[in-house]
C-alpha cells in the first residue's frame, strides 16, 4: 500500500513537471511567450476545444492544426503557426515547413521571414489575440 502511494505521488510530480515546461519561441517578447505557453498548457486540458478555437480565431482548418501537432509541434507552436499563416497570408503547411527548415533559428526568425516583425501591426495583433486566448486557457485549468 505504501509503495502504491509513493508511485502515485511520483506520477503526479512528473505530470506536474511536464505541464509546467515552457517553450522558448525566440520571439523577443516575454509577455507573448508567456501567453503562448499558457495556451499550450490549456490545450492539454481540452485539445478539442483548443483545435476549434485556433480554427475559428485564425481561419485555419482544424485538420491542419491536428496534423501539425501529430507531426511533432507542441500545441503552442501549432497556435503560433496558425497565427503566422493567417497574418502572412501563407498556408499553414508553408509556415510549418519554414519552421522545420529553420528550427535552430526559432519562431522569431520564421515570423520575420514572413514579414511579421516586432512592433508591426501584425505582431501587435498576434500579441493581443494570444493574450485573449491565454486568458481563456487559464480559466480551463
Amino acid at each position: 500500500m505504501g509503495k502504491s502511494i509513493i508511485l502515485v505521488a511520483l506520477a503526479i510530480l512528473v505530470a506536474a513537471g511536464a505541464a509546467a515546461q515552457t517553450i522558448s519561441f525566440g520571439l523577443g517578447d516575454t509577455s507573448l511567450e508567456a501567453s503562448l505557453n499558457d495556451i499550450g498548457a490549456g490545450a492539454k486540458v481540452d485539445m478539442g476545444g483548443f483545435t476549434a478555437e485556433i480554427s475559428l480565431q485564425w481561419g485555419v482548418p482544424a485538420i491542419q492544426v491536428t496534423t501539425a501537432i501529430s507531426q511533432g509541434l507542441q500545441p503552442a507552436e501549432a497556435y503560433l503557426a496558425a497565427a503566422l499563416a493567417r497574418l502572412s497570408g501563407k498556408p499553414m503547411a508553408t509556415v510549418v515547413s519554414l519552421y522545420r527548415q529553420n528550427k535552430a533559428k526559432g519562431w522569431g526568425f520564421v515570423a520575420k521571414e514572413l514579414g511579421i516583425k516586432p512592433g508591426s501591426k501584425d505582431f501587435k495583433a498576434l500579441k493581443d489575440k494570444s493574450s485573449a486566448s491565454a486568458t481563456k486557457a487559464k480559466k480551463k485549468k
